[in-house]
């Protein structure tokens, strides 16, 4: 995508901040120590917060694949009808723009997202749903780091929504989530798919194109199943489509 990634995040109001908390603000509550089973939305919060040292949490997953290059992340939430205070957001003046949505903002390097549509995926799909959301986002954030981005925009989304099912299974092996959450979070993604706007007859090349529902199911599936690299052969798709593997 051009400056940033649209796609879909996280509740803000489980992390209990204001919108515009950043990581820095953090570092002044007490870290969450390392959780179990993911059963709630608090559940999450240390899945995705806690150290890299912590069993199945995401930033373990992340330092296992780059090393000291994965810093933590900064998380921006943002309620329907603001603009978040990002640098993806600096001259926006139609805050519809970023409702019911989320990005990586590979400018100030945050991730920011709509609590209200989050709040929704979670009484829709129970708290693993935006778990997922979240290793998307974060997938984007790697391919950045690991300087790894996709060939075209559909493809970059796909590998992302590859490397959510690799990070889900990172935490599944460590009990944090279930074999049955992972196999709803194909169903998520396949709910997430690319059918609006005219994208689909733009084709996987067109600015801010998605997957396709069953490409973006797909994806999720074999990141799961497979390693990394599925995610990165994914990602080299120069029509947007995903290859058999």
């Amino acid at each position: 995508m051009a400056a940033f990634t649209l796609s879909v995040l996280l509740l803000a109001s489980w992390f209990g901040f204001s919108p515009g908390t950043t990581a820095a603000a953090w570092a002044e509550t007490p870290r969450p120590a390392c959780g179990g089973r993911v059963s709630s939305t608090d559940d999450v919060v240390a899945l995705i917060t806690e150290s890299a040292d912590c069993p199945g949490s995401v930033n373990g997953y992340w330092r296992n694949q780059l090393g000291t290059a994965w810093t933590e992340p900064h998380y921006v939430p943002y309620r329907n009808g603001e603009i978040p205070k990002i640098a993806c957001a600096d001259g926006v003046t139609d805050p519809q723009v970023f409702a019911d949505n989320a990005l990586y903002c590979t400018l100030d390097d945050t991730i920011a997202y709509s609590t209200d549509f989050m709040s929704r995926l979670a009484d829709d799909g129970g708290p693993s749903y935006p778990a997922f959301v979240v290793m998307h986002e974060l997938g984007h954030r790697g391919d950045r780091i690991a300087g790894v981005l996709g060939a075209v925009s559909r493809a970059e989304e796909n590998q992302a929504d590859c490397l959510a099912g690799n990070q889900a299974r990172f935490a599944v092996d460590a009990g944090r989530l279930t074999q049955d959450e992972a196999v709803n979070g194909t169903t998520l993604f396949y709910s997430l798919g690319d059918t609006r706007g005219g994208w689909l007859d733009q084709g996987g090349t067109a600015p801010d194109a998605h997957g396709t529902p069953a490409q973006r199911a797909q994806s999720f599936s074999l990141g799961y199943q497979q390693s990394i690299a599925t995610c990165r052969t994914i990602g080299q798709s120069r029509d947007g489509n995903v290859p058999l593997i």
